[in-house]
């Protein structure tokens, strides 16, 4: 079969895309108080909206502008679960590409029931997210890379770096909440070894892209 020379070209182009995503080194660090409105950048786009819902209205409130303003304030203080301190970030050619935030899940969570779950009319929007929680897990609370910088393996990275460090603080398992209409994220995880072990009905809001179930999913770790 004949190629054309448009056709080449675009082959020539796809080939050099490529060639350039080779040649870009990746690297791994500690985050800083520095990153913060890149932490705030990436939880957006982990989240699908459900933290800038949060940040939005408390940017409300305090009369700013930008959302994001607020989940930068959130990721600079060095204090709790949302704390620079608990995420990683991955740079490409010194640039940041991508983020892990993981932290402990508590013992003490509520227990999850048939009767304490909640449902899609639920006046609050964080409901579901508030249920689907796994009591002594390390949980995966955003993993994120920007667009330009995916299929690089930032992704595969993280996950792997999870796991590493449930281990090294004594978990057992790890624990995320993925979109059960986000399928194609839902299917990686699922590859990665993760089971869906309970759901909850996510309660509309016009800055979240999905509705139907949001799934709580667990993966178990095996000791050596």
């Amino acid at each position: 079969m004949k190629v054309s020379d448009k056709q080449m070209a675009g082959l020539s182009a796809c080939s050099a895309m490529h060639l350039g995503k080779n040649k870009m080194k990746n690297s791994y660090r500690h985050a800083t108080e520095h990153d913060a409105s890149k932490i705030a950048e990436l939880i957006a786009l982990s989240s699908d909206g459900v933290a800038v819902i949060e940040w939005q209205s408390e940017a409300g409130q305090r009369g700013h502008d930008n959302a994001l303003d607020i989940g930068a304030e959130t990721y600079a203080n060095s204090e709790g679960c949302y704390s620079y301190r608990n995420a990683t970030i991955a740079e490409v050619n010194n640039e940041v590409a991508g983020m892990l935030l993981a932290f402990a899940m508590p013992d003490d969570c509520p227990p999850r029931s048939h009767k304490s779950r909640p449902q899609a009319n639920d006046s609050n929007v964080f409901s579901p997210y508030m249920y689907l929680e796994e009591p002594g897990s390390w949980y995966i609370c955003g993993v994120a890379a920007f667009k330009q910088y995916r299929g690089m393996g930032i992704g595969q990275h993280f996950m792997q770096l999870a796991e590493q460090q449930a281990r090294q603080h004594g978990y057992r398992k790890l624990s995320l909440v993925a979109f059960e209409q986000n399928a194609r994220v839902v299917a990686w995880y699922q590859r990665l070894g993760y089971q869906v072990v309970d759901q909850a009905p996510i309660v509309p809001h016009p800055l979240i892209p999905y509705s139907g179930q949001a799934l709580l999913m667990v993966k178990s770790l095996t000791w050596s």
